[in-house]
């Protein structure tokens, strides 16, 4: 007897989840050798500079993001939502190219405070929106497509594409594809904005193309 597997997921969770692989592959580009570039090319900076700089992103990130979800949740409707995602999207993108301009202690420690508080919004409000578009029924397997697409494989493919265009092109290169690629990922978030609100598109399989409205089919 053959079992017949119908895997559906709703478009706003796709534009989520091609968002976030997209983003997390860029910045794991150069992730895995930042401790690296900031030892070599930032003035002064030690290991314990590299410690101190992710623990004021950590920092930053926790003081907000709490709060800002608990903001977010108190008020109806989800443009809130998707007004905090933008501009934590915005953050995600100028922050591989500001450090291109990184050459002092401080500013990295500004630079990663930044990030902090747009991490926070961006998660914050990604948290949000991708809870309330998961399709009844596939709760796991939505979420497991977040954990493993989203997070985990696409770590993967960004610190072994990044480590060996590392070894070519140097760190100032990573960074500026990285940047690029969040630009280039960060327009698809507008598409998002037609099903917030409750709007529901029928389930379709996942990734599959936008369909034409009959207006622009020829």
């Amino acid at each position: 007897m053959r079992i017949k597997i119908n895997i559906t997921v709703n478009r706003a969770v796709q534009i989520l989840l091609l968002y976030l692989f997209f983003v997390v592959t860029s910045t794991a580009l150069f992730v895995p050798i930042f401790a690296v570039f900031i030892t070599d090319f930032v003035v002064g900076a030690t290991l314990s500079t590299v410690g101190f700089a992710l623990g004021i992103y950590a920092v930053a990130k926790s003081a907000l993001q709490i709060p800002l979800a608990r903001f977010l949740d108190k008020h109806k409707g989800e443009r809130d939502d998707f007004y905090a995602l933008i501009a934590g999207a915005v953050v995600a993108v100028i922050y591989p190219f500001a450090l291109l301009a990184v050459s002092k202690i401080w500013h990295l420690y500004a630079l990663e405070a930044f990030v902090g508080l747009g991490d926070a919004a961006l998660m914050a409000a990604y948290y949000s929106l991708f809870a309330r578009h998961v399709d009844k029924g596939a709760e796991g397997f939505e979420w497991s497509l977040f954990s493993v697409g989203g997070l985990t494989i696409s770590s993967a493919i960004g610190g072994a594409i990044g480590g060996v265009l590392g070894d070519i092109f140097g760190f100032k290169a990573l960074f500026l594809i990285s940047g690029i690629v969040n630009l280039l990922v960060f327009c698809i978030l507008f598409s998002l904005y037609p099903h917030l609100d409750g709007a529901r598109p029928a389930a379709i399989p996942p990734f599959t193309p936008i369909p034409k409205s009959p207006a622009t089919k020829h």
